[in-house]
């Protein structure tokens, strides 16, 4: 955390497999402020085309005084052609008072089912 605002650095994924068998997804990282079953502020990175290893970096900011007593939530989507609902693909949360938030915190983290998360489908919210 740093001026006021916890920095969450989106650095890559690796081994994605998407819907498709033809070709590599198109991905992008979803991230949420949760307290309790609430999902609060959303941020969301650029979409990476065509890769199974995405590379973001990109740098998502919340406030401070957001993030304490809640979790985050990180969640890796692949967008869909057309009218389709994109899908989500796994994510992981993180307790932020679990962290010690004054320093940098580097870590790859396991996905999990979208579900297993607290939302109802596969489809984004």
């Amino acid at each position: 955390m740093t001026k006021g605002q916890l920095e969450v650095e989106v650095v890559c994924a690796r081994n994605i497999v998407g819907s498709s068998k033809d070709s590599a997804p198109d991905t992008y990282i979803k991230t949420y402020l949760k307290d309790n079953d609430r999902w609060l502020q959303k941020r969301k990175t650029k979409v990476v085309a065509h890769s199974s290893e995405p590379t973001f970096k990109q740098t998502l900011r919340y406030s401070a005084c957001d993030v304490f007593g809640r979790s985050l939530l990180v969640m890796l989507w692949e967008r869909q052609k057309g009218f389709e609902h994109n899908q989500g693909l796994g994510g992981a949360e993180l307790a932020l008072d679990k962290l010690q938030l004054t320093q940098l915190t580097i870590g790859w983290y396991p996905l999990f089912p979208i579900q297993s998360l607290g939302s109802d489908s596969n489809d984004s919210p």
